[in-house]
């Protein structure tokens, strides 16, 4: 087994045949200043300083002579740093000491043994290592061997950190306010810390932008619920009494590879004669400040459509509306050509002008007819996003 030691992202041990000795010793060179008063008893102590650390690591190079030339000038440019580079040792990987080589490096060459033996010299100037890694206390871990968050009735916090290592260390501290204000204060035990004004005079509250949503988090679409049986907020009469859903389902690309479709599609469509089909819907959450609505607001769906044979029909919507269930705005597919593929994107608005905004024909297969005018381009299984956007009144 190969011993590891790594100096500047340069692993030695890749260099040598193997290492015979290393002393780090252990803390370093303890320098005590005590009172030039010479007391009955001695003198008095004044205080005391960590300096510099040596460690020095001993060598073995088996070989001819050639082999230590190239050693030489491998360790040379190695060790030729202008400041303190970190030195890592197999067996204390979690642990990094910043250094730079120091004096004479010996390498003595047995030419009769065939083997080179030599001491690499390496100064710490701090005379202590630091740790690689960082503990995090947060509130799912308070109360373990890292410390613990208490809050008080007061809105105040008491945070204790354990610190685990052998000297002081300095602290990350993420604060976050669970209101809009502008003041942090922080007391220690060696003193205290104001960020900001108590009051916050200015009354201005700070404005940002909530995801309501997002099927990156609900990738099966479980947030929407059934809304068979009810009635269309666009289309009056419209059947709504089958089963819209998840599914996952396999077909053929237009190259003709294999493909799964994952997202939400008509799984039954419902028992009602002529125009029928069904309905999920997903009612928006409050925003973070627990308020429903917003005066500005954007959605981002992708549509899939793709029909198997001629003259089949069929429409598929997303469609917005307010805390009324009154039509708002819309978007969607609507294939009513029966004898034909052609097919057209649509736009629809509620309000006094109701209607339909804006429609875009095109041909409802997968993209795989290039050569069409209208062959479908916007929404095969490669494309197909739809937004909507709402910046105050405008749609």
């Amino acid at each position: 087994m190969t011993f590891s030691v790594n100096y500047n992202g340069v692993e030695l041990s890749e260099l040598v045949s193997g290492f015979t000795a290393i002393d780090r010793g252990f803390g370093s060179v303890w320098n005590n200043t005590l009172s030039n008063q010479v007391a009955r008893y001695g003198q008095s102590f004044v205080k005391n300083t960590l300096s510099a650390k040596t460690i020095t690591i001993t060598i073995r190079k088996s070989g001819i002579p050639s082999d230590w030339i190239a050693l030489r000038k491998e360790l040379a440019k190695v060790l030729d740093v202008n400041e303190p580079a970190p030195l890592i040792f197999g067996d204390e990987p979690n642990k990094v000491w910043y250094a730079v080589a120091d004096g004479t490096q010996a390498l003595s060459e047995d030419i009769s043994n065939l083997v080179a033996t030599g001491t690499l010299t390496f100064i710490v100037p701090e005379g202590h290592a630091y740790s690689t890694y960082t503990n995090v206390l947060n509130s799912d871990n308070s109360g373990g061997v890292n410390g613990s968050i208490t809050p008080n009735a007061d809105g105040s916090v008491d945070i204790t950190i354990n610190n685990q290592g052998t000297l002081p260390t300095w602290i990350d501290l993420k604060l976050t306010n669970n209101h809009d204000n502008g003041y942090f204060g922080i007391a220690g035990v060696n003193g205290s810390l104001e960020l900001g004004n108590r009051e916050e005079v200015d009354g201005v509250t700070i404005q940002h932008s909530d995801v309501l949503y997002d099927s990156k988090t609900d990738p099966k679409f479980s947030k929407f619920v059934s809304a068979a049986g009810q009635p269309h907020p666009e289309w009056t009469g419209a059947g709504t009494n089958g089963t819209i859903g998840y599914q996952e389902y396999n077909y053929k690309s237009s190259s003709g590879q294999q493909k799964t479709m994952k997202g939400v599609k008509l799984i039954d469509p419902g028992s009602q004669t002529g125009f029928r089909g069904g309905m999920t819907e997903l009612v928006l959450p409050p925003d973070s400040n627990g308020d429903s609505g917003a005066v500005d607001f954007y959605a981002w769906f992708r549509l899939f459509t793709w029909t198997t044979a001629l003259g089949q029909t069929g429409v598929m919507q997303i469609l917005f509306t307010d805390e009324n269930d009154e039509f708002v705005a819309g978007y969607g597919t609507l294939k009513d050509d029966k004898t034909g593929n052609i097919g057209t994107v649509g736009f629809w608005i509620g309000g006094p002008n109701k209607g339909q905004w804006k429609h875009i024909p095109y041909v409802a297969n997968n993209g795989e007819q290039t050569g069409l005018k209208d062959n479908n381009t916007m929404l095969n299984d490669n494309r197909g996003q739809l937004d909507f956007a709402k910046q105050g009144a405008t749609l």
